[in-house]
């Protein structure tokens, strides 16, 4: 059984739906049927209801009730629906709010996590830094010799070494020239290498070693017509670096400019008794300027460190009003 009250609006939506059919349908029907003389017969019979005046007043009124019923259903279904959308906006408004504070306490998050990580970065280089320091302190006593064929001499190689270097220092005693080792580089000669391995040498006296290496300057050692050359020996790290250095020795030595290199990672130069040191992220135009160099511009230094990792923002982009920042709470 259905309820009289659902009866009665069941039966009102018809009677409206049945008033619409009649308002906008009866005089095409009765045009099509008998090709107009329906309309013709409605029209003398509108002249006699005109001339009466009665049954015209009374459809129009009947007409404009049901209209005003009409527009008064129509604005109910409007507001309903306007209301429903309202809600819906202030649950997504809700919604967004809390995905923004979401979003904040992420970031925040964020933000402590790379400023630790930051930290530990820069640790970590620092430690690197004085590793590399450490293992070229350990190899202060030693020379790298570069050319001595493989198989060179048939004695023992630190008896070659001694041979080859007294040209350069004659007037050390025997005792200065106690070699702790003497060895090829650490690593497996290839069949197809060519070149031959480097040759390490560790000197019991720092002295000698300097002053060989001061000696060797402009000087030429060689074995049997092949030329040998004289380093320092270094870490792999440290000798990386210093090839990603090259164009600004090569620069100075164009200059005819003096410097040596330094540790951590920097250049001296030496000029009219003072002196001007490069280092990794400082400006090499005022180094430049300083000894009178025109730096070409496509120069650059090489970045040893990595950058950091960026905090991420909180401040929000608003269409049409710019950036804002959430209210309660302290940019970072």
């Amino acid at each position: 059984m259905m309820p009289a009250t659902q009866k009665s609006q069941k039966r009102g939506k018809q009677q409206r739906d049945g008033l619409v059919i009649v308002m906008f349908s009866a005089k095409r029907q009765g045009a099509t049927q008998d090709g107009g003389r329906s309309s013709r017969r409605t029209a003398m019979a509108s002249e006699d209801e005109m001339s009466e005046g009665t049954p015209a007043d009374t459809d129009t009124a009947y007409i404009l009730a049901h209209m005003r019923e009409m527009r008064s259903y129509l604005a109910g279904e409007i507001d309903k629906s306007t209301k429903t959308m309202q809600a819906d906006l202030m649950a997504l408004g809700t919604r967004t709010a809390a995905l923004e504070t979401r979003v904040d306490d992420i970031a925040d998050a964020h933000n402590v996590v790379v400023d630790g990580t930051n930290a530990l970065l820069r640790r970590v280089e620092e430690l690197e830094v004085q590793m590399e320091d450490m293992s070229n302190r350990t190899r202060r006593n030693n020379l790298r010799f570069r050319g001595l064929p493989e198989g060179a001499g048939e004695g023992s190689l630190s008896d070659l070494i001694r041979d080859l270097l007294r040209p350069l220092a004659s007037d050390l005693p025997d005792h200065a020239w106690i070699l702790d080792r003497a060895h090829r580089a650490l690593r497996a000669r290839r069949p197809d290498e060519e070149r031959p391995r480097d040759v390490i040498v560790r000197f019991l006296h720092y002295s000698t070693k300097e002053l060989i290496l001061h000696n060797n300057r402009g000087a030429l050692i060689s074995y049997e017509g092949t030329p040998i050359l004289l380093f320092q020996d270094l870490t792999p790290t440290t000798l990386q670096r210093r090839r990603e250095w090259k164009p600004i020795a090569d620069l100075l030595r164009a200059h005819k400019i003096q410097f040596s290199w330094g540790h951590p990672m920097k250049i001296l130069a030496f000029q009219d008794g003072r002196t001007h040191v490069l280092q990794p992220r400082t400006d090499p135009g005022r180094f430049f300027k300083a000894l009178g160099i025109t730096v070409p511009e496509d120069l650059e230094l090489p970045e040893h460190r990595p950058p950091p990792i960026p905090h991420f923002s909180r401040e929000w982009k608003t269409v049409g009003r710019g950036r804002h920042r959430r209210s309660g709470r302290s940019p970072t």
